[in-house]
């Protein structure tokens, strides 16, 4: 068997083991079912269906799935460290890349599984109660859970190839989770219009935080009005166009998961040469 599969398959049962899989996705469903029963009583489900689910459910998943991802991509290689299993696994007949890669594999899919059970059998039993009227929305904004959670997972191991405890690691990535989640959308407009009052810096402020990215994009899917984009996501949309905009932001979404696991390989391949 090929060593990136060996490794692929000992994160997603070690993953599955360890149960964190479990808490995240009944956490998930959870909340998303009880955001559900709050539209519900508040206004007429049956009516938009999915669309205000997903409406309600699109900032959950930009705080809570960021936050998975980078808890697990931080302790992915500087657990491994502490523990002393990583001088044992590159002791094996296997690479650097190859142990790299089969651990971003198997994670990204275990916290795939973790969203697709959350949120899709949230999904499955909003559907018992509510015609399917917008369930492509709903289908899109799991997609685009997964794609936030791999490129997150992405920068939490360029995160844990750099820290030399699990603890220093974590701490990291909840400073990085923070400022990306929570402060980010303000401060760039702000540090954007400072250092130039050129549309372009907005753009590049939106392309420099992948959470802001799927955020415009989530947006995008649901709600035509360029208004509820806030300052960054309409400057895109009025500057380059929606067709533009979609294809330049999942470009970019590309980019955030493969260019941190690069550098992350290439500085642990230095590392630990």
């Amino acid at each position: 068997m090929h060593p990136i599969m060996v490794i692929f398959r000992k994160e997603v049962r070690d993953a599955v083991r360890s149960r964190w899989m479990v808490v995240f996705a009944l956490t998930f469903g959870i909340v998303a079912l009880v955001l559900s029963l709050v539209q519900a009583s508040s206004d007429n489900i049956s009516v938009q269906g999915f669309n205000r689910t997903t409406a309600a459910l699109t900032n959950l998943s930009l705080l809570l799935v960021p936050l998975l991802a980078f808890v697990i991509g931080a302790g992915a290689i500087a657990g491994e460290r502490e523990r002393g299993t990583w001088t044992m696994l590159l002791s094996q007949p296997i690479t650097v890349r190859q142990l790299m890669i089969g651990k971003f594999a198997g994670l990204v899919v275990a916290i795939w599984a973790t969203i697709a059970l959350g949120f899709g059998g949230a999904g499955m039993v909003v559907a018992l109660v509510s015609p399917i009227t917008d369930v492509g929305h709903y289908v899109m904004f799991s997609a685009l859970s997964a794609i936030l959670a791999a490129a997150t997972l992405s920068i939490g191991m360029l995160i844990s190839v750099f820290s030399d405890g699990r603890l220093k690691a974590l701490s990291q990535a909840m400073v990085v989770w923070f400022v990306l989640v929570v402060l980010y959308d303000l401060a760039a407009v702000g540090l954007a219009l400072t250092f130039s009052a050129s549309g372009r810096s907005l753009l590049i402020a939106v392309l420099a935080n992948p959470v802001e990215c799927v955020r415009i994009f989530f947006i995008m899917s649901l709600e035509p009005d360029v208004d509820v984009l806030g300052p960054l996501g309409s400057y895109v949309i009025n500057e380059v166009g929606r067709g533009t905009a979609i294809s330049l932001i999942a470009g970019v979404l590309v980019l955030w998961i493969v260019i941190p696991l690069t550098v992350a390989i290439s500085v642990a391949r230095n590392h630990d040469a």
